[in-house]
């Protein structure tokens, strides 16, 4: 194998680093990674040799992903997001996926709708896990269904042949996938932060 970068320990741990640094802007990402191969590379030509234990070296200087990521992370101006706990997370989640489902409970539906959707958007813009991109797109799909269902009960009501119930609880349905796809991000996204911070 001539090539140190394409060691398989050595694409591992480039791989790694790649994954956890999402979070940092595309040139500085970039720049990270022809650095840290750079380096690899200048390492392992001085090493003459390419087993295991060579790699595994030049490897272990450098540090591992985690630390890597954590202090590319600490030298990016503004915000950095800071995962908090399951819990809390497990109840911004819940709040955003039941808002919708909520607005059927007889009488008072509609309340527990709105409560449920302030309490989320409110949850979702103080925490520090999240940046500025994802709680923007979380906020357009929570606040979806107040435009998604009247259009989907205009639709269902024209296919349906008139505002029924049928027509209406088919509209909410439809328009409830909405928060959920934000549930489902916000949630992929949080479990991202958390392992590439414990690696």
């Amino acid at each position: 194998m001539n090539d140190p970068l394409a060691h398989p320990l050595v694409l591992a741990y480039l791989s790694s680093i790649e994954e956890r640094t999402t979070a940092l802007p595309d040139a500085r990402r970039q720049e990270l990674l022809a650095d840290l191969r750079e380096h690899i590379e200048v390492a392992l030509a001085e090493s003459g040799t390419l087993d295991e234990t060579s790699v595994r070296r030049v490897l272990d200087q450098l540090g591992t992903p985690g630390e890597i990521t954590a202090a590319a992370l600490a030298e990016e101006p503004g915000n950095h997001p800071t995962p908090e706990t399951s819990r809390h997370t497990s109840i911004t989640l819940c709040l955003a996926a039941l808002a919708l489902p909520a607005a059927l409970v007889p009488v008072a539906g509609p309340l527990l709708s709105l409560a449920a959707t302030v309490a989320a958007l409110v949850r979702l813009w103080k925490s520090p896990q999240w940046v500025r991109r994802e709680k923007r797109q979380a906020t357009l799909l929570l606040l979806s269904p107040v435009v998604t269902v009247p259009a989907f009960a205009v639709i269902c009501s024209v296919a349906l042949g008139g505002l029924t119930a049928i027509a209406l609880l088919t509209a909410l349905l439809l328009a409830a996938f909405l928060p959920v796809a934000a549930a489902v991000r916000l949630g992929r996204s949080a479990t991202r932060l958390r392992q590439q911070l414990s690696w």
